[in-house]
Formats: structure tokens, sequence, C-alpha cells
């Protein structure tokens, strides 16, 4: 419940949360109020890792579909990337992270090759690769969301992909452009998870 109940404070940022459970001789109170958002989330994600920059965010609605994104590359070896979708979870993904993932690829990859990194280390970079490290949030809100089930595990309502994938790839093309050297810093890390994989 504790989970479920910060998860929501995160998404909806400035809401307060009360949880009291009078159940122990001692009562225990948390309260969950987050005003960075998903921002504070992805900060309090990578608490125990060493994030590679500050944590990127971007809020657009298009076409009345709002798109929240937040995220941040560390030195781990494991990529974090939770999809949420009306602020129900989705454990399997769909849409909105397929559109993210598709537009992460295509940042880091078209960045490694106008900057030359890739051409000097001779390596093909996979999606894998631009993932490595990276903890993301993906939050939509969706009119008439679409499930692939009761459980809501995986949005499969087509028209949010070309959406958040547009977003993302104009978003972080721009941040990648504006900031070398953390985008080098990120490519960097990419290259060396490529070349581990070969």
């Amino acid at each position: 419940l504790e989970h479920r109940l910060r998860e929501l404070a995160f998404l909806n940022s400035g809401v307060r949360i009360h949880l009291i459970d009078s159940r122990p001789a001692e009562p225990m109170a948390s309260e969950f109020y987050f005003d960075g958002g998903l921002t504070a989330f992805v900060d309090w994600l990578n608490r125990a890792r060493n994030p590679l920059h500050e944590t990127v965010t971007l809020t657009t609605t298009r076409d009345d579909i709002t798109v929240e994104l937040a995220m941040a590359w560390t030195d781990s070896f494991h990529e974090n990337t939770l999809c949420f979708t009306n602020n129900i979870p989705q454990r399997d993904g769909g849409a909105h992270l397929a559109g993210f993932r598709a537009a992460m690829t295509r940042v880091v990859n078209s960045y490694a090759q106008s900057s030359g990194i890739a051409k000097r280390e001779k390596v093909a970079l996979t999606g894998e690769d631009s993932r490595e490290g990276l903890t993301a949030i993906i939050s939509v809100k969706v009119p008439d969301p679409k499930f692939s089930s009761q459980t809501k595990d995986k949005l499969v309502s087509s028209e949010v992909r070309p959406i958040v994938e547009s977003i993302a790839n104009d978003k972080f093309g721009q941040w990648f452009e504006e900031l070398p050297n953390e985008a080098k810093r990120i490519v960097g890390k990419v290259i060396e998870a490529a070349v581990a994989r070969d």
C-alpha cells in the first residue's frame, strides 16, 4: 500500500497523501508529498546509483494526450523504465514504451553518428545498448485508453506511440544538442555497452 501511495504522490505532483497504520501499539504514520513530480521519482529510484547528469523531464499535450517523461542515465548496467497510463502502472509497457524506446535509440544513434564517436569506435549500436543504465518514467494521460487485458498490464492504444515517439525525439534531440558534455558522457557509456556486448 505504501509503495502504491508513494507512486501516486510522485505521479501527481503537489498532492499530499497520509498513510496511518493504527494496528501496532505505537501507530505508524507516513506522508507522501513530492513537489518535483516525475523528476523526484527518477531521483528517488536512482538514490543508490550515480546519475551521469541532471534528470531530464518534459510535459506536453498533443491531441488530448498528455505525455510526461523523466529520465537519467546512471553508471549501472540495468534499465529501469516504469510506464503509467492515467496513474495505472503497466508492467508490460505497451504503446508508450515502444514510442519512447524508438525515440531514445534514434536520438542516441544519430548523435553518435553526427559527433563521429560511432565511426571512431567502429561499433554498431542497438536499442539495448542505448538504454543501459537508464532510469525513466513514462506517464501518459489518455481520454479512452485501451489495454491488452483486464489487468491493464499493457497499453495498446495505437494513437499513443507516434505522439510519445515524436515528443521524445524532439525534446531529447534538442537536449543532446544543447548539452554536448552530457551527450558525450552518455554516448561514451552506450559505446562501452556495445563493445562489451560484442
